[in-house]
């Protein structure tokens, strides 16, 4: 499998991000993007307090985003913080570093599905 070769297209940090929001088609989406991108780590329950995003609301985003910023090589991910019950933590990570980590199966599924559509293009 390759990883697309735009995924390091930028030298600086703010120069990806402005790079991945080229993956956003709502506002919704840039707005999950920058909040995750710049708060690495930062719990589900922090995403609607503290930045104003409704409930499930942001799930909805990554769900529908993730294909498309996994062919720029990049993919948010989600990690249980302490508690199976609790919150998440969320990270926007390289995709290859993600497959390394334990993910989720259909987020694997769903980097590897998408990575392929990538390699066809």
């Amino acid at each position: 499998m390759n990883i697309s070769k735009k995924q390091y297209p930028c030298k600086h940090k703010c120069d990806q991000l402005q790079f991945l929001k080229s993956a956003c088609r709502r506002p919704n989406e840039a707005k999950v993007l920058s909040i995750v991108w710049q708060n690495q780590g930062l719990l589900t329950h922090e995403i609607g307090d503290k930045f104003g995003c409704k409930s499930n609301n942001h799930h909805n985003v990554t769900r529908d985003l993730n294909p498309r910023l996994i062919k720029l090589g990049w993919v948010i991910t989600k990690y249980h913080a302490g508690n199976p019950n609790g919150s998440w933590r969320w990270f926007i990570e390289p995709v290859l570093q993600a497959l390394a980590n334990p993910i989720r199966d259909s987020l694997r599924a769903t980097i590897i599905e998408n990575m392929e559509a990538a390699n066809d293009e």
